[in-house]
């Protein structure tokens, strides 16, 4: 406890920005699914069954390790998830060995997504608990290193899918992940039981700033108020908007701006570029003006730029558009974490954001389906931008109503 004490809490946020910094790695998947097509001869529907799977499996496996967090702490459970990313990466870089697609299944869309989601809550929890006079900001920068990852591998990438083929590539990029994870939870350490930087008092409850709630709610206590489905509900709006125009933007900008293919794939980076920055952006606007404040901000720009987004028709009208919902996710990214740790306090936050991560999953599964099956019936996305700015309407109405639970008696 000691050591706790004396312990630099900016070297965990270090730590875990570099860890998150080599999981977003994971998130080039498009740099890999023509060339496996390509090397294996099978569809895009078979191979991208890979990355839908990592999508689903990440936030479960975030929810089964969050009690494990605060048994064994934040180096040994990085490190497990990191050790599960690495094998899943080195099973899949053997399909093209092995000639079956079950090792792209079970390596990529099971191990490493699970191992993933192992690893992405570390540092988000542990970071919270070092900083509740910081939380926005803190979460937001934690996440915000998983947004970089994903921008600064892909052209790193690229480049080794052209020299070395899309399996070799997963060998090394197995490499870099396990390195990173290691250094980076090498430097983070669990926060002492209700530690409070010296000074520093928490806000009332009920006050909708940092620190809101003075009790620790377990998760069984959590679930049974309506606060958490409202989060839930929230959280399922902001993602259903953001994985369908993220998940989509190239061909959307095609159609509807018609940019060019390669027009079109610039957009991608714009897109990742903002909802990294989004991350740290608006989780530090929450410290500033209230978290629930800032998350109706999030799905009122969003809903207005869904609602615009058949009108936006040129190159840069529509990176603006993309570009404002990609600002929007990411910034809920960083937010609802912090939002989940005022409503129902740090003690129990791994476990509890867990589940409202849940979130995260749905709206994977809604969003990019929505949008291909509304462009496949009627032979445009108008529809699925209607549904979602609608949806973004209600979660900014529910923003604005909403407060944290009661106090327990």
């Amino acid at each position: 406890m000691l050591e706790n004490k004396l312990y630099n809490r900016w070297l965990v946020v270090v730590g875990g920005l570099i860890s998150q910094f080599c999981l977003g790695a994971l998130y080039t998947w498009s740099v890999f699914q023509r060339p496996i097509q390509e090397a294996m001869g099978w569809n895009a529907a078979e191979v991208s069954l890979a990355f839908t799977l990592n999508l689903a499996v990440l936030p479960v496996c975030m929810l089964l390790t969050g009690k494990l967090l605060d048994r064994i702490g934040p180096t040994k459970m990085a490190i497990i998830g990191g050790s599960f990313l690495f094998a899943g990466l080195m099973l899949t870089s053997r399909t093209v060995t092995i000639g079956a697609i079950w090792p792209l299944y079970i390596g990529y869309g099971v191990l490493a997504g699970g191992g993933i989601g192992m690893a992405y809550g570390v540092p988000v929890a542990t970071c919270v608990r070092w900083f509740p006079d910081k939380r926005g900001m803190i979460a937001g920068l934690a996440v915000f290193g998983f947004g970089m990852g994903s921008v600064f591998w892909a052209p790193v990438a690229t480049q080794l899918v052209i020299n070395f083929g899309p399996f070799t590539t997963f060998m090394i990029q197995a490499i870099y992940s396990i390195v990173g994870v290691v250094i980076g939870a090498s430097l983070m350490r669990a926060a002492p039981d209700n530690f409070k930087p010296q000074g520093w008092e928490p806000p009332a409850p009920q006050s909708g700033k940092v620190g809101a709630s003075l009790h620790n709610f377990t998760t069984t206590e959590m679930l049974k108020t309506p606060n958490y489905y409202i989060l839930f509900i929230m959280y399922v709006f902001v993602n259903v908007a953001g994985l369908m125009i993220i998940g989509h933007a190239s061909p959307i900008g095609q159609q509807v701006a018609g940019l060019s293919v390669v027009e079109a794939g610039s957009i991608v980076s714009i897109l990742a570029l903002l909802n990294a920055f989004g991350r740290l952006f608006w989780g530090t606007m929450s410290d500033k003006i209230g978290r629930m404040k800032v998350v109706f901000l999030l799905y009122a720009f969003s809903a207005i730029a869904m609602f615009s987004m058949n009108f936006l028709n040129s190159y840069w009208l529509y990176a603006f558009g993309v570009g404002l919902v990609a600002f929007c996710f990411g910034g809920a990214m960083g937010t609802f974490p912090s939002v989940t740790a005022d409503f129902f306090g740090a003690k129990y936050v791994s476990t509890n954001y867990g589940f409202v991560f849940l979130a995260y999953s749905v709206g994977a599964i809604i969003g990019p389906r929505l949008a291909a099956v509304i462009n496949i019936s009627n032979g445009s996305y108008q529809l699925a931008f209607l549904i979602s700015g609608a949806l973004c309407v209600v979660g900014a109405i529910m923003a604005f109503i909403t407060k944290a639970p009661q106090q327990p008696a």
